[in-house]
């Protein structure tokens, strides 16, 4: 079996394979002038949609500072998710789910991911939970995708309650089950008015307000 980082990367090829050959093009984003990523393949004016390629990191972003800030050592799996690519949201099907991966689109993504990563570990401190870091959504459903922080299992869960489901031992594990979907259920749930910028914190941000009923 690949390691964490190798099988990321091949899911990501995978996807946008997948994406490629149903619809002739790469995975598309609106294209914002003020949140540009390394993985657009062409410059473009502000709302034009433009075709995107996961790419690998350069290696300066790190969790270095937020493990000091919690006194916390993530685990490796964590640490590999996040800090191994730049990517859109890579959609997947497990079992009976359809799943929406968050990833970095640029730095700044990674700042505000770090932070509200610090807030979701001292939410879990105050209702004594184990540690577990999230790393995508059930599409129109309530649970997130989550990484236990002791064991590196992937677990969904819904923020706050006690209940977690094991879905795999490792993230090799769950990549290596999980097939790339190129079209994914219509999110009636997140529907906006305006197009929302790509990248893992706005797409967090209104998850975590439709969870709860905002």
């Amino acid at each position: 079996m690949l390691n964490t980082a190798d099988s990321l990367k091949q899911f990501a090829g995978d996807y946008s394979k997948t994406v490629v050959n149903k619809t002739g093009l790469f995975p598309q984003v609106c294209h914002d002038p003020e949140w540009v990523s390394p993985c657009e393949l062409a410059n473009g004016a502000e709302g034009e949609m433009l075709q995107w390629q996961w790419q690998n990191q350069t290696g300066q972003l790190s969790f270095v500072d937020v493990e000091q800030a919690l006194e916390l050592s993530f685990n490796q799996a964590i640490t590999t998710y996040y800090n191994t690519i730049y990517s859109g949201s890579l959609f997947a099907t497990f079992g009976e789910h359809q799943i929406e991966l968050l990833q970095i689109w640029n730095n700044s993504d990674f700042e505000r991911l770090s932070q509200n990563i610090i807030g979701h570990i001292l939410m879990q401190r105050r209702l004594k939970q184990q540690h577990t870091v999230f790393i995508g959504c059930i599409v129109n459903g309530e649970q997130m995708l989550s990484i236990d922080n002791n064991t590196g299992a992937v677990l969904l869960e819904i923020p706050g309650a006690k209940q977690r489901t094991v879905l795999c031992d490792s993230l090799s594990e769950f990549f290596s089950q999980a097939q790339p979907l190129a079209e994914p259920e219509e999110e009636l749930v997140y529907e906006q008015p305006i197009a929302l910028k790509v990248g893992l914190m706005p797409r967090l941000k209104e998850i975590f307000n439709s969870l709860r009923g905002k």
